[in-house]
């Protein structure tokens, strides 16, 4: 849960620039509500933290994976209990991911990495984001140019 936790922090550290670029920012966790409600208070996240209760999120963008064995074992040693976390017997995880969607629900940009080590760089997010932005509004003064 520590990548997780510094994930979002790192999140929170942009949240004012992507809300002045006009972006909305949510995060899913398959953590079940009460236990996404203490990381969100512990981290002073401004932006909403969804359940992807059972994972159907992760699993509908392929992303779901179940922990082999020996790692299941690692974690249940170390105190993780996923299951209870997440509400199901198997110990599975999402691969972190980040999307940036337009206003017209399209996925612009992507970063999914199978290594729960890799993150995307917040200010990446942002730098994306802004490059939207200006492509919206250069599009937007062209139409004006046209009428």
């Amino acid at each position: 849960m520590d990548r997780a936790l510094g994930a979002v922090e790192a999140l929170q550290a942009v949240w004012p620039q992507l809300r002045a670029l006009g972006a909305s920012l949510v995060a899913l966790s398959p953590q079940v509500a009460q236990y996404g409600r203490v990381v969100r208070r512990r981290a002073k996240l401004e932006f909403d933290v969804l359940t992807d209760l059972h994972l159907r999120v992760a699993e509908a963008f392929g992303l779901a994976f179940t922990l082999p064995p020996d790692l299941k074992e690692l974690y249940a040693a170390f105190g993780n209990a996923l299951d209870k976390l997440h509400d199901e017997p198997d110990f599975r995880l999402p691969m972190p991911a980040r999307y940036v969607v337009d206003q017209d629900r399209r996925i612009r940009a992507a970063d999914v990495n199978p290594d729960y080590t890799v993150r995307p760089e917040p200010e990446d997010t942002v730098a994306v984001v802004r490059q939207l932005q200006a492509a919206g509004s250069k599009a937007a003064r062209h139409e004006e140019g046209r009428r």
